[in-house]
């Protein structure tokens, strides 16, 4: 891709894929409208809305985006990395998923500490939120 100044992007892994190859230059300017957040100079600019996107079914592992509400269908699995943090906001990592008849192994970065309980049950479908490393976790049948 030729390297251009200014950059448009559908997806972010589209627009990781093009920085970690170099194809984006330093000075560039680049939007990202699934996070709906502008890159420059080596650091991210977001408008303070929060999008939402479709995580998936099944066994998944993902690289949650900050302020981006994450929307995972029935997982059995569920491993969370987080994203890179947009640079003087408060970075929410969010999302939602359901668990089967089997209740799902929730697997999050070390260090995260718990508000309430962490125990996921069958049968539910639950929120999480996560800010500077502290989650709190609701679910409903």
């Amino acid at each position: 891709m030729a390297k251009k100044r200014f950059n448009n992007y559908l997806k972010y892994a589209t627009f990781k894929k093009e920085l970690e190859a170099g194809n984006i230059l330093p000075d560039s300017v680049s939007y990202i409208k699934e996070i709906r957040a502008i890159y420059t100079h080596g650091e991210y600019y977001g408008n303070g809305c929060i999008s939402s996107v479709n995580g998936g079914t099944g066994e998944v592992s993902a690289e949650l985006l900050p302020n981006v509400f994450h929307v995972f269908g029935e997982v059995s699995v569920l491993n969370v990395t987080f994203g890179k943090g947009f640079p003087g906001i408060a970075n929410e990592y969010m999302f939602q998923f359901s668990s089967g008849v089997t209740p799902t192994v929730l697997n999050l970065p070390e260090g995260v500490k718990w508000i309430g309980s962490s125990v996921v049950r069958a049968n539910r479908t639950y929120q999480v939120s996560i800010l500077n490393n502290i989650a709190v976790m609701g679910g409903a049948l």
